[in-house]
C-alpha cells in the first residue's frame, strides 16, 4: 500500500496521454514515458489532481466575488488566489506551446 507522503506520476495534474497500460508522459521529463504507479522524478513540479481542483475552485469563487457587486460569496485569501493564478498560467504555457 502507498504511503500518503509519496508522490506518484498518475496522481499529478501534469501526467497526460495515459494509455490502457498506465503509461503516459510528463512535460517536465523530456522524452520519457512514465508509468502511473512510478514515483515522481521531479517532486518540485508535482501538483496533485486534488490540489489542482481546489485551486480551480478558488479561481471560480474569486471570479464570482469580482463579478457580483453584492458580497454574496466570500473572497478567498490572496495567497491562494495568487497560487491559483500562477498554476493556471504555468498550465497554459505548458500545454499550449506553439
Amino acid at each position: 500500500m502507498k504511503k500518503k507522503e509519496e508522490k506518484y506520476c498518475g496522481e499529478c495534474c501534469w501526467f497526460f496521454g495515459e494509455d490502457t497500460y498506465g503509461f503516459g508522459m510528463c512535460p517536465h521529463m523530456f522524452a520519457e514515458l512514465k508509468k502511473c504507479d512510478e514515483k515522481c522524478s521531479v517532486p518540485s513540479e508535482y501538483v496533485s489532481e486534488e490540489r489542482m481542483r481546489h485551486l480551480m475552485a478558488v479561481l471560480v469563487q474569486y471570479n464570482r466575488f469580482r463579478r457580483d457587486d453584492e458580497d454574496l460569496y466570500r473572497c478567498p485569501p490572496p495567497a491562494e488566489i495568487g497560487e491559483a493564478i500562477d498554476l493556471a498560467v504555468k498550465y497554459m504555457k505548458t500545454f499550449n506551446k506553439r
